[in-house]
């Protein structure tokens, strides 16, 4: 790896990842990438394309680099030969077997092999699951996010403007990154876990003002 500035951000579900990496691009003036929509593209290409996409040794077998062109721009723009698909990553369809396209060994070597490709001449932000264990491994700056998954529930609600005193919406959602983070943890292939050189930063009382302020301190030090 070349001597480029890498910051990773990594977290479960939930955690604030997104806006937080926003938020700090703007601030240093260095740009963003959140490697999940490569993952929601990826997860979107096969379920229009591929036949039979929800059997794991379909997808395990599929010849990515030969299928695929893939191409995310520093405003996190999605376009997979060349069509932008941009406006279709956080569908139902897409959002309800996205994490299991994600636990599938060939989908993350694929893609963290194009994630590297991504920071291998730029300064950026980089943000997933594993970013400073396995993408950027050499990144000078390594941040982790975390909070319990009661706080994580009601910032999910939020997102999607869902009534927070909707009982079996929160049970619905708990569940949900509940499962989730199990995937992630527990997955043979560069599992969620903080890396080990990573700051964490527990947010669940602080705002995201104050979170990237931390991040800020330790990195224009």
């Amino acid at each position: 790896m070349n001597d480029k500035l890498h910051i990773t951000i990594d977290g479960p579900a939930a955690s604030g990842k997104s806006a937080t990496a926003k938020k700090l691009s703007q601030d240093i003036s260095i740009p963003y990438i959140d490697t999940g929509i490569m993952y929601r593209g990826l997860t979107y290409f096969m379920i229009r394309y591929v036949e039979n996409f929800e059997n794991r040794d379909v997808i395990e077998n599929f010849d990515f680099a030969s299928n695929i062109r893939m191409d995310l721009d520093d405003s996190n723009i999605l376009y997979i030969n060349d069509e932008n698909i941009s406006g279709n990553l956080y569908s139902k369809e897409v959002t309800d077997i996205v994490s299991f396209f994600s636990s599938i060994n060939s989908v993350r070597k694929y893609l963290v092999n194009e994630q590297k490709n991504i920071a291998f001449d730029k300064d950026l932000i980089m943000i997933g699951r594993d970013i400073g264990t396995v993408v950027l491994p050499k990144a000078k700056y390594k941040f982790f996010l975390d909070s319990n998954i009661e706080t994580r529930t009601k910032r999910r609600m939020d997102q999607k403007k869902i009534n927070i005193n909707d009982q079996d919406e929160i049970d619905k959602n708990f569940d949900s990154i509940k499962n989730r983070d199990l995937i992630d943890k527990s997955r043979d292939l560069s599992p969620l876990k903080p890396a080990q050189d990573a700051i964490i930063i527990y947010n669940d009382h602080i705002d995201l003002n104050a979170t990237v302020d931390l991040m800020k301190n330790i990195i224009l030090d």
